[in-house]
């Protein structure tokens, strides 16, 4: 079924190319290792710093998301989820250790092009490629691009960058490097890792099996015409996240992504919509200030997982199965078994404010959310006006996308485990029962006689050798 794009009234949506807002997410809502896109109800090959709301999760859907009660981004009309791998220093021992991010992440919604629309509601894709150890085409002026530049595989590559922050020299230019520099040690204010989302959609596909061929990026990759196969433009998102860098200068040892990426050629991030979709039509229509400010369009954690393993560190290895690979060939994924996540319960919180549709405050500040966190929840009441309406398809199956039902997975017993860091314990149920000890002493434990209560809510440690 394609999708029909019904227009309501006249409105002019040929926007000036600055006309964009920024969306900060200044805290990270889990670093885990699941991916609902890529391995939806199982443990994903390598971890990722999530942002978005505290209902993310494996099985994520976009239902789910929007039963978030809080989010740590900071319009709270949205709850849309992104997230990338993170990166971590790998010393000279050989172990790992997790890099401190630097203010969440700021994702940019950009309205470049003509016609431009909102993502229609469930919209999932990615950006970039874990597996790449190399930039294979010529870096370049756009001016001077030929043919073989505007390859979709070339502005896929092109579409990952990095900046060294040093904010005593001039400011570089976004995507400005194609892998991460050499000398780390010169990014005195962080090193910003950069991902731009294509933005032409084929009008059908909310998904499809490989997570990209629904989406195709412009002839200029973050500008310029889509294709005929992908004839409806959407706003355009691109990713910064910062990494503290600095914290280990003087010390021996390489930085590596969480995929095994010494280089940052396999870069990529994830996005799954989660707005307010009448929100979203509203913003990409009528937020055109060029300062970027959210505010002029008018801490919160993830339930915990039974997922357990350390992805701070230091670590013997990556978190999965990601061998590092300096390429230039691709890099394999990783055999490892994925057992499915046992989810955690609802949570009770509630929101002490809901997204209110009143046409009365423009911007509500942190005071009135139900956000927990130290970010700022800025809530966009838009008036209603007359514009283009996107009628959204229905849900997408495995069988409309082509994609083979998920093969049932059997949970791994202690035994299975081969990753000796990684135990998932499943908690069926909880009581509280009595426990009477032995009043006659065994030669090695000196017991008196007592009535001890023995709570199996608490949650019990693993630990093997």
């Amino acid at each position: 079924m394609r999708v029909k794009i019904a227009v309501a009234t006249v409105i002019s949506l040929a926007l000036d190319a600055s006309a964009f807002w920024r969306l900060p997410c200044r805290d990270r809502v889990a670093l885990e290792r699941i991916d609902p896109i890529v391995n939806p109800g199982g443990i994903a090959a390598h971890a990722h710093t999530i942002h978005g709301p505290n209902t993310f999760s494996a099985n994520a859907t976009y239902e789910d998301l929007m039963r978030g009660t809080c989010t740590s981004c900071q319009v709270k009309q949205d709850k849309s989820a992104y997230w990338t791998p993170p990166l971590y220093f790998q010393h000279a021992d050989g172990s790992f250790e997790l890099v401190p991010q630097t203010g969440g992440m700021l994702v940019y919604y950009l309205q470049r092009g003509d016609d431009v629309r909102a993502p229609p509601v469930g919209l999932k894709m990615l950006a970039g490629d874990p597996n790449l150890r190399d930039f294979t085409y010529r870096t370049r002026e756009k001016s001077h691009w030929e043919d073989q530049d505007r390859t979709e595989d070339a502005l896929r590559q092109k579409a990952v960058g990095f900046n060294c922050l040093n904010y005593a020299e001039p400011a570089n230019a976004a995507l400005g490097l194609r892998r991460m520099p050499e000398d780390i040690s010169k990014c005195k204010d962080g090193l910003r890792a950069e991902v731009f989302f294509p933005s032409c959609w084929d009008g059908e596909r909310l998904d499809a099996p490989d997570h990209k061929d629904h989406m195709r990026y412009p002839s200029l990759m973050d500008d310029g015409e889509c294709p005929e196969s992908h004839p409806v433009r959407i706003v355009s998102l691109f990713f910064e996240t910062i990494w503290n860098v600095d914290v280990f200068t003087g010390k021996p040892g390489q930085f590596v992504f969480s995929n095994g990426d010494p280089l940052g050629y396999g870069y990529h991030g994830d996005f799954m919509h989660g707005w307010d979709q009448r929100v979203l039509e509203q913003a990409v229509a009528e937020c055109r200030s060029p300062t970027g400010i959210v505010e002029e369009c008018g801490s919160c954690k993830v339930k915990q997982f039974d997922i357990m393993e350390d992805l701070v560190g230091p670590l013997l290895k990556l978190p999965g199965c990601n061998p590092v690979t300096h390429g230039p060939e691709p890099a394999s994924p990783g055999k490892c078994d994925l057992p499915v996540i046992d989810e955690p319960e609802e949570s009770t919180q509630t929101s002490s404010t809901s997204s209110s549709t009143s046409e009365t405050p423009v911007v509500q500040t942190s005071s009135t959310s139900s956000s927990t966190s130290e970010t700022p929840v800025v809530d966009i009441d838009l008036p209603k006006a007359s514009i283009p309406v996107t009628e959204v398809p229905k849900a997408v199956t495995a069988s409309s996308v082509g994609v083979a039902p998920e093969p049932e997975i059997t949970p791994l017993t202690t035994s299975q485990v081969e990753n000796p860091h990684l135990v998932v314990v499943t908690i069926t149920s909880y009581t509280t029962v009595n426990v009477y000890v032995d009043p006659e002493p065994t030669p090695s434990l000196d017991l008196t006689r007592a009535r001890r209560r023995h709570n199996h809510m608490k949650r019990h440690g693993h630990q093997y050798a």
